[in-house]
């Protein structure tokens, strides 16, 4: 069960060489290295999420008072983010909340998966024109999630995390955040 009751905000800083998503792509590969060390206790939320098809310029990083201390602490002492970005103070989530989120990994589905697909259809005499395009539009909404580009630690292989928001009314509290922080799960406030 996860108990989120406090919170503080990461906001990037654009600067002329670097962009407000590079920075955020940098946050999350820092915060990536930390979280797992919670056990699926610490959640993240895009405050400006869908913002020109970005996940905006703020990370939420929601938690117990404890771990979200731990946490703030540990990132204003982190050097590679001096710079780049302002890290907003421990708070209460507040009372007065605009509904809930999921923010959730979406793994996408490139083109080879499309050509599988209307290969084995064909072999079974189910493909159509109607398929097809149904399978192209799926994929080419996939493709404009927000998203950032992080490096495998253990291939060094550059990679892209697509993250999808799921609105709900009523938060959920059961189950595990990932080591992103993310969950398919697991509300976190939207205020």
């Amino acid at each position: 069960m996860s108990e989120l009751s406090h919170y503080f905000d990461i906001k990037a800083i654009p600067q002329a060489d670097i962009t407000q998503s590079e920075v955020i792509s940098h946050i999350m590969q820092l915060l990536h290295q930390i979280l797992p060390q919670f056990n699926g206790k610490i959640g993240l939320g895009f405050p400006a999420y869908g913002q020109q098809k970005t996940l905006g310029g703020i990370i939420r990083v929601f938690g117990s008072e404890k771990n979200i201390s731990v946490i703030h602490q540990e990132l204003l002492q982190s050097n590679s983010m001096k710079d780049y970005a302002l890290i907003g103070p421990v708070s209460s989530i507040p009372e007065k909340l605009n509904g809930y989120a999921y923010f959730k990994r979406l793994h996408q589905k490139g083109a080879s998966q499309i050509r599988r697909s209307q290969k084995r259809l064909t072999e079974q005499g189910k493909w159509s024109d109607d398929i097809a395009d149904n399978m192209l539009v799926k994929h080419m909404k996939q493709k404009n999630l927000p998203h950032v580009h992080l490096k495998s630690s253990s291939t060094g292989q550059n990679w892209i995390l697509q993250i999808q928001q799921q609105l709900s009314n009523q938060p959920r509290s059961e189950g595990e955040f990932n080591s992103f922080g993310l969950s398919k799960q697991l509300t976190v406030p939207l205020f």
